[in-house]
């Protein structure tokens, strides 16, 4: 495993105990899963994802946990700074739509929260965009809509950017992805309201 935090080039994924659910501190967050303790990369990571506003970069193999990883960051959103919106970047549609689905049953269901998909196939309405908890879009939707932030409010109250299979960076949609960071921080610093990033990978072999 890969674990970025600032300029810290790699954590090796320490033996520690298992962390219960208990640590959420939070009863409806805990009946979200079905599991009783976290795994030893949602353990090791849990303390920043949960309780800091740091950038995270979470390198891991298919199937180790990173979704929940990010869950963890998009929880403490919630807690902090509830009025914010969290925007998912998903590079395929079949991988938006698991989310959707995914988080439709717990996400919606069992906290409340509101959500839309942003794809080539379909695009919410100002009034659900305006009122969604969480944004899960494709790269080349989101590159569009927040070329004009200026006009979208809701594009300004981004607290929470998660980028899903980041490490296409280095493939042919990389620099959309690029655009879409950078446009974003530009964004944070004229508004004077923080985004945080979690950038999600399978594989970090250049991760500075």
């Amino acid at each position: 495993m890969c674990f970025l935090q600032t300029q810290i080039t790699h954590t090796e994924l320490l033996d520690l105990k298992p962390l219960p659910l208990s640590a959420l501190g939070n009863k409806a967050y805990e009946d979200l899963y079905r599991f009783t303790h976290f795994n030893p990369i949602q353990t090791q990571a849990f303390h920043v994802l949960y309780h800091t506003e740091t950038n995270v970069l979470l390198g891991a193999p298919t199937g180790s946990g990173k979704t929940i990883s990010a869950e963890l960051a998009m929880l403490h959103l919630f807690n902090t700074q509830p009025d914010m919106k969290v925007v998912y970047i998903a590079p395929l549609k079949a991988i938006v739509r698991e989310r959707m689905n995914d988080w439709r049953h717990r996400l919606v269901t069992q906290l409340g929260k509101k959500m839309v998909e942003m794809t080539g196939d379909f695009t919410p309405d100002m009034v659900a965009l305006l009122s969604a908890d969480i944004i899960i879009s494709t790269p080349e939707k989101w590159d569009g809509i927040s070329r004009s932030w200026h006009s979208r409010s809701y594009v300004m109250k981004v607290g929470l950017m998660i980028l899903d299979e980041i490490h296409l960076l280095g493939a042919d949609r990389g620099p959309i992805l690029e655009v879409i960071v950078s446009r974003m921080r530009y964004i944070s610093s004229q508004t004077e309201r923080s985004i945080r990033f979690v950038g999600l990978s399978t594989a970090l072999a250049n991760a500075r």
